[in-house]
């Protein structure tokens, strides 16, 4: 038990390292739109934005002015008020980065835009290419379905998927049955049902019992950028017979586990690390892993629900703005 709880606190730390110790967060640039913070930027990827001074200005130090001040940060110009202007100049930037081939994350290129706004109460700001998000720093949202039944003796039983080996990230790595990021003009419950159908061809009989069960938070850093992200987390209750069939090649296969398999399966490299999240999540809300018998639970609780809005958006409302 002590070597599998030791193998949660490693899991947690890997997920929320840019909380750590050694991580780039004291040197990161506030990404600001329109007087609101929405993201960080790391100085290694600051350097490749230097050149676009007709769409950033980019402040190291707080520098007075008679009315106020400038906070360090990266500033998207003004002159870009609107949604669609903010839409095109940043797929312009993402675009022409992408052909200079010097970031990793853009390699992986996904024709989808995610929204980007302070809050996820607040009114959208603009859209961004996936791959380009955590370049900005911004927070990503998706969703992740827990799929499982009991058998006929009882035993909770679940089925994982295993990414297909062309993913661009984490490839032939284990999954939840199905997960997928919150598009633009996607709901949560529409995404939810969306990733079902085409990942898992799960049928409208089992969908009614498609149940939102939370979320989960946290951030991270690698090679690609910085990842905030804040998982929509649903549980679908199956039955015996039902088998899942993926129709949009994104998973590789599917297998079948008892709980306790599943349990061994999250702490090893073979998971896909915030997907493991979602089963530990899954582990304390249906009472296998307890305080009583977790001498960590309310540390790995309190990691998987880290408060991006309040903590990682730190920029303040007293400076101002002043590009033209």
């Amino acid at each position: 038990m002590k070597s599998w709880s030791d193998g949660l606190l490693k899991l947690v730390a890997k997920c929320n390292n840019f909380e750590l110790p050694g991580s780039s967060k004291n040197s990161c640039l506030p990404f600001i739109v329109s007087g609101q913070q929405v993201g960080l930027v790391r100085e290694d990827i600051l350097e490749h934005l230097r050149p676009y001074t007709d769409v950033f200005e980019i402040q190291h130090t707080n520098h007075g002015q008679s009315n106020g001040c400038v906070t360090p940060g990266v500033y998207l110009l003004d002159k870009y008020q609107s949604v669609e202007e903010r839409n095109e100049v940043m797929k312009y930037v993402l675009d022409d980065l992408r052909r200079k081939n010097g970031l990793v994350s853009l390699r992986g290129w996904r024709n989808e835009t995610y929204d980007i706004r302070c809050k996820r109460s607040d009114p959208m700001m603009m859209k961004m290419e996936r791959s380009g998000c955590c370049l900005f720093g911004t927070i990503q949202y998706g969703v992740h379905i827990n799929g499982y039944f009991y058998d006929k003796d009882g035993q909770l039983m679940m089925w994982l998927g295993r990414r297909s080996k062309t993913k661009p990230t984490y490839p032939d790595m284990l999954d939840n049955m199905c997960a997928g990021g919150l598009a633009s003009d996607l709901g949560i419950m529409e995404c939810a049902i969306k990733e079902c159908q085409e990942e898992a061809s799960v049928e409208d009989r089992y969908l009614k019992n498609l149940k939102s069960v939370g979320c989960i938070s946290y951030c991270y850093e690698d090679s690609r950028g910085v990842h905030p992200e804040c998982q929509f987390v649903f549980d679908l209750e199956l039955s015996e017979d039902f088998e899942p069939n993926n129709t949009d090649g994104e998973v590789g296969s599917f297998s079948l586990h008892t709980i306790e398999e599943v349990k061994t399966l999250i702490v090893s490299e073979e998971f896909k690390p915030n997907c493991a999240l979602v089963i530990l999540d899954f582990l304390m809300r249906h009472g296998i892993v307890t305080p009583d018998n977790e001498p960590n639970y309310p540390y790995l609780n309190e990691m998987m629900h880290f408060p991006l809005q309040s903590t990682y958006l730190t920029f303040g409302d007293c400076c101002e703005n002043s590009q033209n």
